[in-house]
């Protein structure tokens, strides 16, 4: 069995490298950024960014970032040499309606879906920080046909810990889609209430321990915002088909809970910013809300650095930041009116600080 994983962004490679170790020697890895496939090849793995390289397929998972309209599926789908019954499994999340899309796109091509080929939809799930693998928890898959079907299930089935059937592709489609749009709602509902908490001087944390005492809710921390690339997209794709008035508040809040962390430092400050990887734990500054926030405070009149544990401080300023270990280099001398921003207390600023006595 041959397989090739499309897309090695942070999930295809995830998927990729579990896949590698699996079956080792049967998986080959295809993307178009070519410093992508060059960092790869000098890691050791047998990738391409040539789809004339990927011949007689048997299985092909497609892990490419969505786009707006699925357009890097559908630009990916337009290169690949299809034999007759290998299994195509689309695990990005998508955009209500794609798979029949795909559906179509293949008929285009004379394939007929459950006997010249065979197409499944298995949205990925990984909670990087938690997951390990992309593999590590129960997957939805559905289908067009149960032959179709039955395919996903023969490749999946000794990979995952459960496979969740559902009759209908659509509701594999909405799966995902909602799993993130709920927890996009669950946040800025954390951001509201944390605001609230922070306007009457009530320890947010302390509320969390008592809510959360129950055990069917969770009251979640906060952050700069709800950044990352998976959540903001899929509120686009849901609101895109639903047209909510709960789903356009809950974008507004998260604008103006990220517009009040800037207000409320004003201007002419200096600042450290403590945080600036997307989330918690996960070394990446794509899509970052931390990010987002130091370019608004110094377009708001700020001077401002970052630290994170994540990073060294040659990483951060490769990144453009200043680091918080130069402040005593520029000549900034004591900072009577600094503060100081920590992303799970956004709202509790500490004042004063002085940058150049170490913190």
């Amino acid at each position: 069995m041959k397989i090739c994983v499309v897309g090695l962004g942070n999930i295809g490679f995830n998927l990729f490298a579990f896949l590698c170790q699996r079956f080792a020697g049967d998986v080959i890895g295809v993307d178009v950024n070519e410093r992508r496939v060059d960092e790869l090849r000098r890691q050791g793995y047998r990738v391409t960014g040539d789809y004339r390289d990927l011949t007689e397929i048997d299985v092909w998972l497609m892990a490419p970032s969505t786009g707006n309209q699925g357009e890097n599926l559908f630009a990916a789908l337009g290169q690949m040499v299809l034999c007759p019954g290998s299994l195509i499994s689309v695990e990005s999340t998508l955009p209500p309606g794609t798979m029949r899309r795909v559906r179509e796109f293949l008929a285009e091509k004379g394939l007929t879906v459950g006997t010249d080929i065979y197409l499944i939809h298995v949205p990925h799930r990984v909670m990087f920080g938690v997951d390990k693998t992309v593999c590590d928890t129960p997957r939805v898959i559905g289908a067009f046909t149960e032959a179709c079907l039955e395919k996903g299930r023969q490749f999946y089935a000794p990979l995952v810990p459960g496979l969740v059937e559902v009759s209908d592709i659509r509701v594999a489609e909405l799966s995902k889609v909602v799993e993130n749009v709920k927890r996009y709602i669950d946040v800025v509902f954390a951001e509201e209430i944390y605001g609230y908490c922070a306007d009457q001087g009530v320890d947010y944390n302390e509320l969390r321990r008592a809510v959360n005492s129950k055990n069917n809710v969770e009251l979640l921390e906060t952050d700069w915002g709800i950044g990352g690339e998976c959540l903001p997209k899929d509120m686009r794709f849901l609101r895109s088909v639903c047209h909510s008035t709960l789903l356009e508040g809950a974008e507004q809040a998260d604008r103006q809970y990220r517009s009040r962390i800037v207000r409320q430092v004003g201007s002419g400050k200096k600042v450290l910013v403590r945080g600036v990887s997307y989330k918690t734990g996960v070394k990446d500054l794509k899509h970052s809300r931390g990010v987002d926030l130091v370019s608004a405070l110094e377009a708001a009149g700020n001077t401002v650095w970052v630290e994170d544990p994540l990073f060294t401080a040659a990483e951060l300023r490769s990144a453009g930041f200043r680091v918080k270990d130069d402040q005593e280099n520029e000549n900034e001398g004591s900072v009577a009116d600094g503060v100081v921003l920590e992303r799970q207390r956004a709202l509790e600023m500490e004042l004063p600080l002085e940058l150049d006595n170490g913190l």
